[in-house]
């Protein structure tokens, strides 16, 4: 079960994920419950929406997965391989966070934080790809034990960086998903989450990035999230400062 507690303000909420099961005290805390699936009982107070992300089956036997990634996919593994690019996993929380900042920044994105990574510990897996020594790409990954899902969390790259061959850097990208996921598959997790699908949109960006996730062949799935009141109001005020400190 993953659940950790975010410091907002003075304020801590709590973020819990691929389950929904309050307590009365639950529902008057600041909770969201993100990303929950099958649920069939009776829905808490406060508020939801419904998102849809792309799985991956990680119980099928490794031949079956890679045989339903595109064929350009699995061209693109073997070349990077060939290349010489190395996947590691590596708790070095200052270097990722560094690394993922500096290609916020050029994406125009959210920074993140060492206390935001840790706060998620226990529950965040940090991985890499490099050539020559040099990192190339890094993801992070949400892990549920219980449930045995994996979601991607964070991905930050050296794309935008003119120093590095764009097409290197992007098969560097995909062979990294590939190895986390057949990392997560041999520890007996049976879910991996792209972490995301931007349904009906006609933005060309997110169009590209549903279809970089499609092409490891996974299914687009629907989920719920849901938001007690408080947490509610506490994300509105968020989003406002937010908007305030971008004027």
């Amino acid at each position: 079960m993953v659940r950790f507690k975010k410091k907002f303000l003075f304020l801590n909420v709590y973020e819990n994920w691929f389950h929904c099961d309050p307590s009365f005290i639950d529902l008057i805390l600041p909770n969201a419950y993100l990303h929950v699936k099958n649920r069939k009982d009776k829905i808490i107070p406060g508020f939801s929406d419904i998102t849809y992300t792309v799985e991956n089956d990680l119980t099928l036997d490794h031949d079956t997965m890679y045989a339903g990634f595109q064929k350009s996919l699995r061209q693109q593994i073997r070349q990077s391989e060939e290349a010489g690019i190395k996947c590691y996993f590596h708790d070095d929380i200052d270097g990722f966070v560094s690394f993922f900042n500096d290609f916020a920044a050029s994406k125009n994105l959210p920074p993140t934080s060492k206390r935001r990574i840790e706060e998620m510990e226990g529950f965040l897996k940090l991985s890499y790809a490099e050539l020559d020594g040099m990192v190339l790409v890094a993801h992070s990954t949400l892990v549920d034990e219980k449930n045995k899902i994996v979601r991607a969390f964070h991905s930050a790259s050296k794309r935008l960086d003119d120093s590095f061959d764009k097409s290197l850097i992007g098969k560097a990208n995909k062979v990294l998903h590939y190895r986390d996921m057949t990392h997560f598959k041999e520890l007996g997790y049976e879910v991996y989450d792209f972490g995301g699908y931007t349904e009906n949109t006609e933005d060309k960006a997110l169009q590209g990035i549903n279809n970089f996730k499609l092409l490891f062949g996974g299914q687009k799935v629907a989920c719920t999230n849901y938001y007690t009141v408080s947490y509610y109001i506490m994300r509105k005020i968020g989003q406002w400062i937010g908007a305030l400190e971008k004027g």
